[in-house]
């Protein structure tokens, strides 16, 4: 028996006990079975083979390497967020916020993910989601970019918790103490809250800043006067 053949039949024979794996390549190149990547990195290839997909234009192909992509590695969120946005253009809002809320429960501080679920949230007319997703991520009052406690906000006023953005607005105000937005905001939930000295305050503010709409300077100095004179209820 040559020398070849000799190879073969020892391989052969390792290989039926069990001790070489058949993923080793006759031509001696060492390939990994897929038994021994991990379920991550798996997840990470599907997520790259649906980008791919994406790419081509090919939704249902790229949603279901998402799909795959996720029961490997539930916490990739990348992928939880391309699936979300496929979701998204395809108009089922309700799955898109289901997909990203589950992701969000896995991993409660990611920003991006808190960021899409709640303007999937507010698209879907689910304030109470998008405020819950807000206030995972709510960054310090003194951080680089105040959107997402302005966006916060505006979403405590549109469900009628006053005194909770009347606070946000308050310490968007100490960190920007020029921006008349904020004092406007505080001013609207005070007067809500019937806190009258407070509201007659926040109105009076808002009277010395220079760049505010002539028409809401109007009425700051309506409600200033009417607090001060007759502690009037607040007026739409």
């Amino acid at each position: 028996m040559n020398t070849r053949c000799y190879a073969m039949a020892l391989m052969t024979a390792l290989t039926a006990l069990g001790l070489v794996t058949p993923a080793l390549g006759q031509s001696g190149d060492m390939q990994r079975s897929p038994s021994t990547v991990s379920a991550e990195a798996r997840a990470l290839e599907r997520y790259h083979d649906g980008q791919r997909a994406l790419e081509d234009d090919e939704l249902l192909t790229a949603a279901r390497h998402f799909r795959e992509a996720l029961s490997l590695d539930p916490t990739l969120l990348i992928a939880r967020r391309g699936y979300a946005r496929i979701l998204i253009v395809t108009d089922r809002l309700d799955r898109a916020q289901a997909v990203l809320a589950a992701g969000l429960e896995r991993v409660p501080d990611d920003l991006a993910t808190a960021r899409m679920l709640a303007r999937v949230a507010q698209q879907n007319d689910d304030p109470a989601t998008a405020i819950h997703a807000l206030k995972a991520i709510r960054p310090p009052a003194d951080a680089p970019t105040t959107d997402i406690p302005a966006n916060l906000a505006a979403l405590y006023r549109q469900t009628g918790q006053y005194a909770e953005a009347a606070a946000v607005y308050a310490d968007l105000r100490r960190v920007e103490p020029d921006n008349s937005t904020w004092v406007l905001g505080e001013a609207v939930c005070l007067d809500r809250l019937g806190r009258a000295q407070p509201a007659r305050s926040a109105w009076g503010d808002l009277l010395e800043y220079p760049d505010v709409d002539q028409r809401i300077l109007d009425y700051a100095r309506n409600r200033h006067q009417a607090l001060r004179d007759f502690a009037l209820p607040y007026g739409d």
